[in-house]
């Protein structure tokens, strides 16, 4: 049955619905440029109706907003965030790649590698004719020393961005952790807030930006499980996936460790490089499958990369700071052993008479010095201690671009440097005409796989500057398709300001409809009660 005032009622409830739809529009458009926002919706339907005193047909009692959700496509999220892992990859590939590209663009340069080895082979060429001088012996072992020196800064420069790189690794993983803890929060406060059945509309927005967020550290999987029951309808558990891995479990989370490593996995790594592990069980965070994206990826990828080459087996076969080590390392072994050893790698003599018919390059071992002894002295040693012997080719593994060095024996006597193929001093400076053939070390193309030594430099900065170029295409590529994505998420759930100033219109509307309906029937009891027995 009606109450007497049943009309009062209705236009109320009208007004009331279009009061709350406005609070919707002014909600929308006060979050309208708040990033990650969904634009949210209030949704109304017509109260439930009465029976008529008759019994026939029904009379409605006005609406009512039941609910108010937010517009959004899981789907859309997580294609957006497969294309932010990809891109967070090649971000963290550039931000090493462009520092190791000015390195390598260094060495290239002047002073730099090239420079180097043209001022050494230049000084050596000054012996042809000043063999006696020792000004000019003293030149040609300070341009050594200076070559070496100018490895291994090169070499300490490389370790230093692994360093680098091994701490980004350890911030990221805190990071990665970080907003787990925050995940987790929010789903606390969402149950609690959706228990009877609302939408935590703003604090589930903020949780998707915080997955955002944790797509570009690695690649995430992030899903609702519904666990509703009879007795606990709204029961929603958000679980959280790292690459395959179990990591945010609604109220749980398996955390992340960095655990330093006990044996190398590159012969030249850092000690102490971390791998990463899940704290609660130990278990082992692989950093090496095939599948791992984001900015993790990339970071490892550059820390751990030896071009897919060497013992032990493969960590990742990208081209990162091992690989390019390990190519500095194939410099100074063939360069010292053919400079001290006058051989190829494979242990075979030069056979270059491009500095005279009879003599060719026999090594700086196999000559003799100033004082007409033949004591196998070396230019360049490896910092074990060894400073002469006519060595074979396996002594110069142990040479890296670390610890190649001059010999401290030539540095004190620049008269033991070994400028002759004879062993009479007195026969004078003819005796060192062709010193020792170095000039035929500078120009074989055989020495290395790319040709000479220059060519193997540049090769090497320009394999740098590729693979930088390619990060920097990729990384704009992906960023692009990720703006893509994002702005198929916002064309879904992002505000339109043109719309929702129609809904403002329209409502504002209603809501003075409803009113003058209000004052309507107001006037009609008035007259009814007040005037119509007058």
């Amino acid at each position: 049955m009606r109450s007497s005032f049943f009309e009062f009622h209705v236009a109320i409830s009208g007004a009331f619905t279009a009061k709350n739809n406005l609070e919707t529009v002014n909600h929308n458009t006060a979050n309208a440029a708040i990033k990650g926002y969904s634009r949210q919706v209030a949704a109304q339907r017509a109260n439930e109706p009465l029976a008529l005193n008759n019994g026939k047909g029904m009379v409605g009692t006005g609406s009512e907003v039941y609910e108010v959700t937010q517009v959004r496509d899981t789907f859309l999220d997580s294609k957006y965030w497969s294309q932010s892992a990809v891109l967070g990859e090649y971000t963290g590939k550039k931000s090493i790649l462009d520092i190791l590209e000015n390195v390598f663009n260094e060495m290239a340069g002047s002073p730099g590698l090239s420079s180097g080895v043209n001022d050494f082979f230049a000084k050596a060429s000054d012996l042809t004719t000043t063999a006696n001088d020792s000004t000019y012996r003293t030149n040609l072992i300070q341009s050594a020393n200076t070559l070496a020196k100018l490895i291994n800064l090169n070499a300490e420069a490389l370790r230093k961005q692994q360093r680098d790189a091994n701490t980004e690794v350890s911030i990221i993983v805190n990071q990665i952790n970080n907003l787990g803890g925050q995940i987790i929060a929010l789903n606390k406060q969402i149950i609690t807030h959706e228990m009877d059945g609302s939408h935590a509309n703003d604090l589930r927005d903020e949780r998707a930006r915080l997955v955002d967020e944790l797509s570009k550290l690695v690649n995430v999987d992030a899903r609702e499980v519904d666990y509703g029951t009879t007795v606990y309808p709204n029961n929603k558990h958000f679980i959280v996936m790292l690459n395959g891995y179990d990591f945010v479990n609604h109220y749980n989370m398996n955390p992340l460790a960095v655990e330093p490593r006990g044996a190398l996995l590159n012969p030249m790594d850092v000690e102490g490089l971390y791998d990463v592990v899940f704290s609660t069980n130990n278990v082992a965070f692989n950093l090496y499958h095939p599948t791992l994206k984001g900015q993790l990826k990339g970071i490892i990828d550059m820390r751990d990369g030896n071009g897919g080459a060497g013992v032990p087996p493969t960590t990742t076969a990208y081209k990162g700071i091992p690989y390019y080590i390990e190519k500095l390392n194939t410099f100074v072994r063939r360069f010292a052993l053919a400079i001290d050893q006058g051989k190829y790698a494979d242990g075979l003599a030069f056979d270059d008479y491009t500095a005279g018919p009879d003599i060719g390059t026999i090594g700086h071992a196999n000559g003799y010095d100033l004082y007409g002894q033949r004591l196998g002295t070396l230019i360049f040693t490896n910092g074990s201690g060894q400073t002469d012997g006519v060595l074979p080719p396996a002594f110069y593994n142990d040479m890296t671009c670390f610890n190649i060095s001059v010999n401290n024996t030539l540095m004190t006597d620049p008269r033991r440097i070994n400028c002759s193929s004879d062993p009479d001093p007195l026969q004078g400076e003819s005796a060192y005409a062709v010193p020792m053939g170095f000039a035929g070390i500078n120009n074989s193309s055989s020495l290395f796989q790319e040709g000479k030594i220059t060519d193997f430099i540049t090769a090497l900065n320009s394999e740098m500057g590729i693979d930088s170029k390619q990060a920097a295409d990729f990384e704009a590529s992906y960023g692009d398709m990720t703006t893509v994505a994002d702005n198929q998420r916002i064309s879904v759930s992002g505000v339109d300001i043109n719309e929702e100033m129609i809904n403002m219109v329209k409502n504002q509307q209603l809501f003075q409809a409803s009113a003058r309906l209000v004052s309507t029937i107001n006037n009609i009891y008035e007259t009814l009660i007040n005037r119509l027995g007058a």
